[in-house]
């Protein structure tokens, strides 16, 4: 039986990118029974500037932090790979999340947001007599 990952794009159906062409910051999203969670990288972002909402069934990860350029402008630098920049990163949600219910937190750099299921609902069977 072939791998699910290689398999299965549900994933990428379900949290397919929005309105992003960018692919920053990297994210990384699984699933288990309880719910859904996003990790994304966001090294050197100030945690109150970091927006996380959810609207119309698309969940929005955004912040409009940048460099402070007086910081800088003392500094002649030799290599400058690092860079704070503003992003924003949209999901559309599964039916089955819990858009009330979405949690976040914030530790090292790393952003984790919860998004939970919402509890299965079985169908009633209805009886029907006819005369």
């Amino acid at each position: 039986m072939a791998d699910r990952k290689y398999n299965n794009n549900s994933y990428n159906d379900i949290f397919n990118t929005l309105f992003s062409v960018s692919k920053f910051p990297p994210v990384d999203i699984y699933e288990n029974d309880k719910g859904y969670v996003i990790t994304a990288e966001l090294a050197g972002y100030d945690e109150d500037k970091i927006n996380i909402f959810a609207e119309k069934h698309v969940l929005h990860i955004a912040s409009d932090e940048h460099e402070n350029a007086k910081e800088n402008s003392d500094r002649k630098y030799l290599i400058k790979e690092r860079s704070v920049k503003s992003f924003e990163r949209s999901f559309t949600l599964p039916e089955d999340a819990n858009e009330e219910n979405i949690t976040a937190s914030y530790k090292m750099g790393i952003l984790s947001v919860f998004i939970p299921k919402m509890p299965k609902v079985e169908p009633k069977k209805i009886e029907v007599k006819i005369n």
